[in-house]
């Protein structure tokens, strides 16, 4: 049987916005074009999670070219509800000044949600993760960044 997550949308948002509960405040969304997730709000959030800093001045790029942010650790990130949820352990973010005036703190990565399902049903403003029972709801993964400098991102 697979486990399954349900988020709600935020219903005024054109794109797949929602809340992370167990974070007070923030909200994410999720981009199936980003390879690693970055992080859009004041890096004092950041901070406020107890986020360690990893690398200064990382150049990434993606479909609006390229940028440069600073690559910070997450102790952990957790989307859902602790009793029903995936968890990022030591989930790697990349700031980004460019994104600072966005409605949501997080871009979350395609690349995170490797090997599970998702639907993101706009209608019903509603997005669900099913894990399927040879996955975990605990995700790894690694990405090389454009430097070649090698991260553990969370994801597959």
């Amino acid at each position: 049987m697979k486990k399954e997550i349900y988020l709600s949308l935020d219903q005024f948002a054109d794109r797949p916005v929602f809340d992370l509960p167990e974070h007070t405040g923030l909200t994410a969304l999720l981009d199936t074009g980003a390879r690693f997730p970055v992080w859009t709000a004041s890096v004092k959030v950041l901070l406020a999670l107890n986020a360690k800093l990893v690398k200064k001045d990382v150049e990434y790029s993606g479909v609006g070219g390229t940028a440069k942010g600073d690559i910070y650790r997450i102790p952990s990130l957790i989307i859902g509800t602790c009793t029903n949820a995936l968890t990022f352990p030591q989930l790697p973010v990349i700031t980004s000044e460019d994104f600072q005036n966005a409605p949501f703190s997080l871009i979350l990565s395609n690349t995170m949600f490797r090997n599970l399902e998702f639907t993101v049903n706009d209608k019903l403003h509603s997005l669900i993760f099913r894990i399927p029972d040879d996955e975990t709801d605990v995700r790894n993964a690694i990405v090389n960044l454009d430097d070649g400098f090698q991260v553990l991102f969370t994801g597959a």
